[in-house]
């Protein structure tokens, strides 16, 4: 029988390990920060350089769920294609396989716990040093710590079940002899990585128990070929309310593994046999180990080098699964949907593009207004008609106001690094400007509104002179707008330009409207609209300046 005691020392291992794992991936992701982002935003088309990026990043971050993760994140944004994404996510899988080669030869060969913790003593106090860098790294000695050490212990409780007889009982039910039981058991090694979320700490879980010889080679790499599909469901969750094109990622990942797992089922026993032949030792002794470490390598490099030929085949199945929805603009953040907010660098990758959202439609705001502004013989269903149009664009930027800040001021407690707290604040700033450009966009559509129910009218050089500062408005707002999701960029000569004709046309043109006042050439109702108008172009002229204040690296 499991005891209670044996239990709970169990699933405490499982949870040391898995919270290893966690912090250590964690920190190896700050620690690459932002290399990492600039290494996956200059991959190619080469499906070639795809897959090796993959591997090498998962090898470095322990981590296939958080290379998968990104990928999604960055397609989210529109950093890279699908079929990019798929290269990378074919090497991930490669990558992840090296988790098993140290958990079989340091985990089962070496006395870690020996080195576990003094790593989790060290990597704890180096992070009072108060230098950004050696934290990083001593979150690192921690997570290595907490791995091993929590693999000592599932190694320590799991080594008295092999004299249970309850337990050879349930082992004996679920082994990998034939065809249907060894779908049975790469269903449990599905299930069990889903919920866990981790096929690293799964394929610990199988190690630990083949190193007890509580379950046979088969079984185990049975297991195995589970894992390898229960691990996609991270980067499908991921993809809740993300882009269709994220979910394509997502999908394109686990159709792989399910189809690797299919083509296995047909060649089980002979790829068993090859790998045997392969690695020395036997299968039943402490080789076991090397020999599952080898299947999981070989399995998903092989599966690799079958689908790489054909991964625009399945990127159109991706496509197939996941249709393009019907165009509907949605009033939160789109493309931020992957919980990145302890990785900072991703993080702030997928809040450009909804700024860059959010400034699309400030510009979208403007043209509306001015178009209705240009309406001859306007009737009330024309000024209803454009205020729901402005109305709706109004509450979207408020909505990814409130959602964006908060969502960043959650990243910018979770990073350690000057420069990318200085990129966040900087974001920040920018977010707040634009909501109050979509502001004064919202009240220069009321200043109009009240023109059309009081009847007034402009004269035709009323007009033009509006129509003219209305331009130089929107000239800084699209240049803004092309620029936003850049840092350090050269635009505030030019913005600063256009800021002043701005700030100079408003004070000609007010200067020139009081005379005609003066002089009862306009009513004062009429002069009381254009003198508003005027400050409201100048106040969004005034916020699109900062934004390029802050795009430049000087706000």
């Amino acid at each position: 029988m499991i005891s209670w005691s044996m239990t709970i020392n169990i699933l405490g291992g499982l949870s040391l390990f898995l919270y290893g794992m966690k912090i250590m991936s964690e920190a190896l992701q700050k620690v690459a920060g932002n290399r990492l982002r600039m290494t996956l935003k200059k991959i190619t088309s080469n499906r070639f350089s795809g897959v090796f990026t993959g591997f090498c990043i998962t090898a470095a971050i322990q981590s296939s769920s958080a290379t998968t993760v990104m990928l999604v994140s960055f397609v989210n944004a529109g950093l890279m294609n699908l079929t990019q994404s798929l290269g990378v996510i074919l090497g991930a899988n490669i990558g992840t396989t090296v988790t098993g080669w140290l958990v079989a030869i340091f985990g089962f060969k070496v006395k870690i716990a020996l080195f576990a913790l003094p790593a989790i003593t060290a990597g704890f106090f180096v992070r009072f040093t108060g230098k950004q860098r050696l934290t990083d790294w001593g979150e690192v000695l921690m997570g290595f710590g907490f791995l091993f050490f929590g693999l000592t212990i599932m190694k320590d409780a799991l080594g008295d079940l092999k004299h249970s007889q309850d337990v050879i009982l349930f082992m004996s039910r679920y082994r990998a002899d034939t065809l249907i039981s060894t779908l049975a058991v790469v269903g449990i090694g599905t299930a069990v990585t889903m919920v866990i979320q981790s096929s690293s700490a799964t394929m610990a879980l199988t190690l630990t128990l083949a190193s007890q010889n509580l379950i046979d080679y088969p079984t185990c790499a049975a297991l195995i070929l589970g894992e390898n599909i229960g691990t996609t469901i991270t980067a499908n969750l991921a993809a809740i309310g993300a882009s269709t094109i994220a979910k394509r990622a997502a999908r394109a990942h686990m159709l792989f593994n399910i189809f690797g797992v299919i083509w296995m089922m047909f060649f089980f026993r002979i790829f068993l046999s090859m790998v045997d032949n392969l690695v020395p030792g036997s299968v039943t002794g402490s080789a076991l180990p090397d020999h599952l470490a080898a299947f999981h390598t070989l399995f998903n490099i092989v599966n690799t080098l079958i689908v790489l030929p054909f991964i625009s085949s399945l990127a159109w199945l991706a496509i197939k699964i996941v249709p393009e929805p019907e165009k509907k603009e949605e009033t939160h953040l789109t493309y931020i949907s992957s919980n990145l907010i302890n990785t900072p660098p991703l993080a702030l990758e997928e809040s450009k593009r909804e700024l860059s959202r959010m400034s699309e439609n400030v510009l979208s705001m403007l043209d509306t207004v001015m178009e209705l502004f240009n309406l001859k013989d306007k009737v009330d269903g024309d000024v209803e008609a454009y205020a729901d149009r402005v109305n709706e664009k109004e509450r979207l930027v408020d909505s990814l106001e409130h959602e964006l800040t908060k969502f960043l001021v959650l990243v910018i407690r979770n990073t350690t690094s000057n420069e990318i707290s200085e990129e966040i604040e900087e974001t920040l700033n920018a977010v707040n400007n634009l909501e109050r450009i979509g502001d004064h966009g919202e009240i220069l559509f009321k200043q109009i509104q009240r023109m059309h129910q009081k009847k007034l009218t402009f004269s035709d050089q009323a007009l033009s002179e509006m129509n003219g500062i209305a331009s130089k408005v929107k000239e800084l707002l699209m240049l803004i707008n092309e620029n936003i999701t850049k840092r350090k960029t050269n635009v505030l000569s030019r913005a600063g330009a256009l800021e002043g004709e701005i700030n100079k046309l408003r004070s000609d043109l007010r200067r020139s409207h009081i005379e005609r006042l003066n002089q009862g050439d306009c009513d004062v109702d009429q002069g009381l609209v254009f003198i508003d108008m005027l400050s409201s172009f100048e106040k969004m002229g005034d916020h699109a300046f900062n934004i390029a204040q802050s795009i430049s690296g000087v706000r």
